[in-house]
């Protein structure tokens, strides 16, 4: 993608806003409520490939899903988290094993790293999390490759740029391909869909040896 600018597609509006409806667990009519909107008009939006909401309505869709507008219509898709400026109380804390093992349980996007003839590599994936293992698809060459490794290590993170806040959880195990059939099966069924597409028909498992993470917070100075 580097070099090449994002371009907000038609119907990118409707996915946004129906992707951080679901993040905060709200109904279509929470979301009007919350943002002041009829009904109608927000099902419109939803269901639309239109993306020419006013700037009014925009703000307050915004403001109701605790997000900005530039990032509804896809304007900050390109732009790297963490250009922000530190908080005004910044801590960094150390997550307890709960804390990290509540986090990869979330599942979503994380990285997979490992080292290849050319040293170490970093590959996006989407992955679950099961009884504090990680699993994700990839396809046969990047599976060979990372058989090869005793140990490897995943990575996973959130920023809040809002707040200027955020975590990090890295998981580091050895890795090994899923071969029994009906396990296979049990994680086909999980639909676990790789965002890259193609035949990524192979399951890896990181069974977690180590466990940690940090995270950013803003605390009251106890000053104050």
């Amino acid at each position: 993608m580097s070099g090449h600018a994002v371009v907000p597609r038609s119907g990118d509006l409707a996915r946004r806003v129906a992707s951080r409806q679901n993040a905060l667990g709200l109904s279509t009519q929470d979301l009007a409520i919350r943002a002041g909107m009829d009904i109608g008009y927000l099902t419109y939006l939803e269901q639309s490939a239109d993306t020419s909401a006013s700037g009014a309505a925009l703000l307050r869709l915004a403001e109701a899903l605790d997000t900005t507008t530039a990032a509804l219509v896809g304007g900050d898709v390109d732009r790297p988290p963490g250009e922000g400026r530190a908080g005004p109380h910044p801590r960094l804390e150390t997550l307890s094993k709960e804390d990290c093992e509540a986090h990869l349980a979330a599942g979503g996007v994380g990285r997979i790293v490992f080292s290849t003839e050319k040293g170490p590599v970093a590959f996006p994936v989407n992955f679950v999390s099961q009884e504090g293992d990680v699993l994700f698809r990839t396809d046969d060459s990047v599976a060979t490759a990372i058989e090869k490794e005793r140990i490897v290590s995943f990575e996973v993170d959130r920023i809040d740029e809002a707040m200027s806040e955020g975590w990090s959880v890295l998981a580091t195990g050895a890795p090994s391909r899923v071969e029994d059939t009906k396990k296979h099966r049990e994680l086909v069924a999980l639909d676990i869909e790789p965002w890259a597409g193609g035949a990524r028909n192979v399951f890896i498992r990181i069974a977690t040896a180590e466990l940690s993470g940090r995270v950013i917070v803003q605390r009251e100075s106890e000053t104050s």
